[in-house]
């Protein structure tokens, strides 16, 4: 399978080939941009272009030459794809550790050529271990085999704090952000970057991907994902929240398994009894928070969002008004206020599934703060504070 051009982001993709073309591109890149966005796909591109033998052409990546057809099957000795992964257990020295991680990566590797939008280790506790950035850093120190350049495509590049009290990864990377060699590109992508270290933030150009439209989604569901009922396709679109690899996600997934856990803790919120939060937090397994309960809480965003559109007047804005009108109930939901304060809580939850803590404790407590908030109960996710800003930021 060939890495696809990135849909619907033509006038960045023309910027950026521009950049390429005139040698104006910064060596180091944060992608970032909402989940299901493309930041994968568009880091690709970016590796692409600048192994492209007409580089300086200003037609890139070309897509006819030899290393444009490597690039895009993955195979490119000179584009390093990393992401986060299982630790490997039972190393028996940091060498046997780096030598298993880097075995793992090619594994995946393999998989991604199958299917470059395979989600891999849904389950699992991941990280961008110390011994990955030391692989990558030793990676970084060689010359080119093929090409001019070295491209170092490092994906959810947040991931390298693993947990907060444990910034060594990070802090290893800082030091090839600093003095980068110079035949070396580094482009990471992240959905949380504020997650990153203000010190690699601050030594990478951020380059935003802005969601679509929901015409443009439902137009790539209706041409790529062969969904051809347009009620259908704009319903998937809307849901997606301009996010084509998203309605990718959606349209393949089991109709409907993500927007029933949603209304499952939601309901066990609403009911506001301990026995009904903890039976709702038991369905979950004690590891791998980004496997079952990551799409759930996305979908929970979702109706909580469409609730606060209907209570408004603005039905219209809402990504499935369906949805949001039944998890309001018969009595109009909660107040709009306690809502929003649910809505922080999901954010919290969020980050604590990116961080990789435990599904079942992240879900009891999630659920405990929004009983709060829609019995009426102070929880500490006020006007006044950050958390209630980002939810705004992000509506």
């Amino acid at each position: 399978m060939n890495a696809e051009r990135p849909w619907g982001q033509e006038d960045l993709l023309q910027r950026l080939a521009s950049a390429v073309a005139g040698r104006r591109l910064p060596q180091s890149l944060l992608v970032h941009g909402p989940e299901g966005v493309g930041k994968r796909s568009l880091a690709l591109w970016i590796a692409r272009a600048l192994q492209c033998e007409p580089a300086e052409a200003g037609d890139v990546p070309c897509e006819a030459c030899r290393p444009c057809g490597m690039a895009a099957r993955l195979e490119h000795p000179d584009i390093h794809l990393h992401f986060p992964m299982p630790r490997p257990k039972r190393a028996a020295s940091r060498a046997k550790l780096r030598e298993a991680i880097e075995a793992q990566r090619h594994e995946r590797l393999a998989r991604l050529r199958e299917d470059l939008h395979a989600r891999l280790d849904p389950d699992a506790v991941t990280g961008l271990y110390v011994a990955a950035v030391e692989n990558i850093r030793d990676q970084a120190s060689r010359r080119p085999s093929m090409a001019r350049r070295s491209v170092f495509v490092i994906e959810d590049a947040e991931r390298m704090v693993p947990q907060s009290a444990s910034p060594e990864a990070a802090n290893a990377f800082l030091k090839l952000l600093e003095e980068p060699p110079p035949f070396a590109y580094i482009v990471l992508t992240s959905g949380r970057p504020d997650a990153l270290l203000p010190t690699i933030r601050s030594r990478t150009v951020p380059l935003r991907i802005a969601p679509l439209p929901t015409e443009r989604v439902a137009a790539y569901v209706a041409e790529h994902l062969g969904v051809r009922d347009d009620d259908r396709a704009r319903a998937v679109a809307r849901r997606a929240g301009g996010a084509v690899y998203r309605a990718r996600t959606l349209v393949d997934s089991e109709a409907g398994e993500s927007e029933a856990a949603a209304d499952g803790l939601l309901a066990a919120a609403l009911d506001g009894s301990p026995q009904a939060r903890y039976r709702a937090a038991s369905r979950y397994s004690a590891r791998g928070a980004r496997g079952e309960l990551e799409p759930a809480l996305e979908a929970l965003r979702i109706r909580l969002r469409d609730m606060l559109c209907i209570a408004a007047g603005a039905p219209d804005a809402a990504l499935d008004p369906a949805g949001g009108r039944g998890a309001g109930g018969a009595g109009g939901g909660p107040a709009e206020g306690a809502v929003l304060e649910a809505l922080g809580a999901i954010d919290a939850a969020m980050e604590g599934v990116g961080r990789n803590l435990n599904p079942q404790a992240t879900t009891a407590l999630l659920l405990e703060e929004m009983s709060a908030a829609f019995a009426g109960r102070p929880t500490g996710r006020t006007a006044g504070t950050p958390q209630f800003a980002g939810v705004l930021r992000s509506l």
